[in-house]
């Protein structure tokens, strides 16, 4: 697959304030706003670039990516790259065909940035249920996630695409829903996020 892409100006990693905790909650803190989110993503994938990868020491053929730990599966693996009280961000790979069926974030606020290749996003909010609608998000692009937005995501190849993903405050779980006329919305399954803190324990 090509590395050559187009890439936006040199993008500044800007990190918030220090987020305040919730009266009355120790360890637990507020979320960030979305576009706080969205400047922490573009600032964390602007490293991942292809132009950023390609130093002259690298051997010809080694892939940029090689030194992340990755987990998951052959179609999407993922790596946490930090984690805060306040957020958390993840890199995801998604081989071509890798789709993300439509889900929340449980409660959490979000931003993601596409470093490399493509993803679709098909999109509506729970406080204000429509169709869903279909967007494309090429490299040097990114979309923000509202805390009640449920998306799903999707690569429609032909090549990988590589996203960075910052959520706050970190995930604890996601919610899947069935997106199928006559069950709109159903909640479908609730999945714990690997990694999440125990309830009640601070992150």
């Amino acid at each position: 697959m090509s590395t050559a892409l187009t890439q936006p100006d040199e993008i500044q990693l800007v990190l918030p304030p220090p987020a305040s905790p919730i009266h009355g909650q120790a360890g637990t803190f507020g979320p960030l706003d979305p576009g706080i989110l969205a400047d922490i993503a573009a600032g964390l994938a602007s490293p991942f670039r292809a132009d950023s990868r390609a130093k002259p020491c690298m051997p010809d053929g080694r892939d940029g990516f090689e030194e992340i730990e990755w987990e998951g599966s052959d179609l999407r693996s993922f790596a946490r790259l930090l984690q805060t009280p306040a957020y958390e961000a993840w890199l995801i790979a998604w081989e071509a065909a890798a789709d993300l069926e439509l889900h929340d974030h449980g409660g959490s606020q979000g931003a993601f940035h596409v470093v490399e290749g493509a993803l679709v996003e098909a999109h509506t909010d729970l406080a204000d249920p429509a169709p869903l609608r279909t967007l494309p998000i090429g490299a040097g692009e990114g979309r923000q996630v509202s805390a009640t937005r449920v998306h799903r995501v999707w690569n429609p190849g032909p090549g990988r695409a590589v996203s960075v993903h910052v959520y706050s405050p970190p995930l604890g779980s996601m919610t899947f829903y069935n997106d199928r006329p006559d069950a709109f919305l159903v909640p479908l399954r609730t999945e714990a996020v690997e990694g999440a803190p125990e309830p009640g324990r601070p992150r």
